[in-house]
């Protein structure tokens, strides 16, 4: 087949698709529809700020050595349950001991060197008084003996340290709470904590945790303390958690140019079902509406297609929102009303010319031989008259 055919088939096929486009339309068009409908009612409207989030304790510590040494002695294991000062691992003293012994030798030679020298001063002095030796004598004398006055405060200090180094290669539990993270062997090396990853990671009581949920910025004005929430994660899909707002965080979070906050939701957890780190699925309460007016949401966007006969008033329609109805003679009117608050099925009626009872349209039919199909997404969306 050369270019010229090639390109004429092409022609054909697209003169062909356009026809049966607009038969399809036109068909549309003229095939008999029915109108979908719904009552107008009265009931409630919860409105909730869906997010997600993690689980997290209250508090946690994160737990190192503060000598440098090689670990004796582990205590705890993961899940252990330790109580504030409960040793979880000994580095091995040793090494510590022998030094608080050396700064006790040394303090008693800086005690004897300090009693000597008071001494050699207070004899210099009743000397030099006589004057049986030089002044210079005697205030040599007194030097020394400030001189071993400071050693002996160095190493009473030096004693100190020591003990508390040995005292230090007990590693101690700061708070009551879980073991969530042991990183150290016996046998291994380690250094102080301002040099080193944590030893241990231990976590207060979980029975009561924290979810920490992120929520964008649209939706953080309608947040407020105390607000219920709900939540669900994956290890148990068919159960509903509850708890309440207790912190709404200023620091804003920005992640592919999209800004969220953090809100902390805290929660009893006395079963232990919740473990750090699970993915909560949080919907927070933000309106509770009882017994007003209602709508389903699907009434508000409903838009009447090109072939429906529109009652005059209807066609000044600006961008108010609306819900249509079927007049006896079969002409469709729009209401104009003011919403309030919506949840996902309902919206709230504050004011418009609608009463409990009226049927609105929610959705647009066609109808066939087999029945009613809906025509959504048929119909071409044209704008409100």
């Amino acid at each position: 087949m050369n270019l010229r055919n090639k390109k004429t088939l092409a022609v054909g096929v697209l003169v062909i698709g356009i026809a049966l486009l607009a038969f399809n339309l036109f068909r549309n068009e003229n095939e008999p529809v029915v109108y979908k409908m719904a009552l107008v009612d009265r009931g409630d409207i919860l409105s909730y700020v869906s997010a997600t989030g993690t689980v997290n304790p209250l508090n946690t510590v994160e737990i190192g050595s503060q000598v440098t040494g090689i670990i004796k002695n582990i205590y705890v294991d993961f899940n252990s349950t330790v109580k504030e000062g409960e040793p979880l691992a000994e580095v091995d003293p040793a090494p510590f001991r022998a030094k608080v012994e050396q700064t006790q030798a040394e303090l008693k030679k800086a005690q004897a060197d300090t009693e000597l020298s008071r001494n050699t001063m207070r004899a210099n002095e009743e000397l030099y008084e006589k004057r049986l030796i030089s002044k210079q004598e005697y205030e040599d004398s007194r030097v020394k003996y400030s001189s071993s006055i400071a050693a002996l405060e160095q190493a009473k200090a030096e004693i100190a340290i020591s003990r508390s180094e040995l005292s230090n290669t007990t590693i101690r539990s700061p708070i009551d709470g879980i073991v969530m993270s042991k990183k150290v062997n016996i046998g291994q090396a380690v250094a102080t904590a301002q040099s080193s990853i944590p030893l241990f990671v231990v976590a207060e009581n979980l029975s009561s945790i924290n979810v920490v949920a992120h929520v964008s910025e649209a939706d953080i004005g309608k947040l407020s303390y105390d607000q219920e929430a709900v939540f669900t994660v994956d290890a148990y899909p068919a159960q509903t958690f509850e708890g309440k707002v207790s912190q709404i965080r200023n620091e804003p979070i920005t992640t592919n140019n999209v800004v969220t906050y953090d809100v902390v939701v805290l929660v009893d957890n006395r079963e232990l079902k919740l473990k750090p780190g699970m993915t909560a699925e949080v919907r927070i309460l933000v309106a509770h509406k009882q017994d007003v007016l209602r709508v389903p949401r699907a009434a508000l966007r409903f838009i009447p297609p090109p072939s429906a006969s529109i009652e005059e008033s209807s066609k000044e329609l600006d961008s108010t929102s609306a819900v249509w109805t079927v007049l006896q003679n079969q002409k469709l009117k729009a209401v104009p009303v003011t919403t309030g608050t919506s949840d996902d099925a309902f919206t709230e009626i504050l004011n418009g010319d609608l009463k409990e009872g009226r049927n609105v349209i929610v959705e647009l039919m066609r109808k066939n031989e087999s029945g009613s199909e809906s025509l959504g997404s048929i119909l071409p969306k044209p704008k409100r008259f």
